[in-house]
């Protein structure tokens, strides 16, 4: 009697932990990568994060990257050095499927990049990404006074 009801549980034990196995594949948000702008000169996912902000009433979310550079003169106190590079990503926002009342990144918008120079001049470049607004103007100083004044977040 006891090896039947071993025997009927080994089985129903598979299939449950077969049956709760999640699909790895679901959970990797393809549309928000930045691997489609071939123009950029790195990739500013791989950078650290400094700073997010929330745009609700347009519905998009950005992130600021820093270079290992511009990450250590923050750390330190410090402001933006030559060497610093900066980028700012922007995404459309959507609906998270698996949290009700939570957004995700959709869509890169736009990348924004600011370099500074060994003199201190600061380059700004805007990379346009596949769900931007054609429409939109852009001033390249007011946009680069901007992202430089970009509260960055801190931690204890």
């Amino acid at each position: 009697m006891k090896t039947s009801f071993t025997a009927g549980i080994f089985p129903f034990m598979i299939l449950l932990m077969l049956g709760c196995k999640p699909t790895t594949t679901d959970r990797i948000n393809k549309e928000a990568s930045i691997t489609g702008i071939k123009q950029l000169p790195e990739n500013p996912l791989e950078m650290t994060p400094l700073a997010v902000t929330l745009q609700p009433e347009e519905k998009t979310m950005a992130t600021l990257y820093g270079n290992s550079i511009a990450a250590k003169r923050l750390k330190d106190g410090m402001d933006y050095g030559a060497g610093s590079v900066l980028y700012l990503v922007t995404w459309k926002g959507k609906a998270d499927p698996d949290w009700f009342g939570a957004r995700i990144p959709d869509r890169v918008t736009a990348i924004e990049r600011v370099s500074i120079g060994g003199n201190g001049q600061k380059n700004y470049i805007f990379f346009k990404g596949p769900a931007k607004n054609a429409d939109l103007e852009i001033s390249k100083d007011d946009r680069q006074a901007k992202i430089l004044d970009i509260p960055v977040a801190t931690s204890p």
